[in-house]
């Protein structure tokens, strides 16, 4: 059975940037509003994230699964890696 989900508590993202670490690792910074209230009064947190590039690469076409199947209209998927 798929956990409750409290849709208050997700963020939503509102920019990143991509780049590397050191020449070695991929590197994120994505930009969030933590909940609507945050949205809506422009307030946003940023959080820089490394990681090895087969590990950038796993989140990408993760991404890429995922922005495919919203587009499709399917049931949310409660995996989680």
């Amino acid at each position: 059975m798929p956990p409750d989900l409290n849709l208050d508590l997700i963020g939503a993202l509102t920019g990143f940037s991509v780049g590397t670490l050191d020449g070695r690792d991929a590197m994120m910074v994505i930009e969030i509003a933590a909940n609507a209230e945050d949205f809506a009064q422009g307030i946003r947190h940023k959080m820089p994230v490394a990681m090895t590039p087969e590990r950038a690469r796993e989140l990408g076409e993760a991404l890429l699964m995922a922005a495919a199947a919203a587009n499709m209209g399917d049931a949310p998927s409660y995996a989680v890696n």
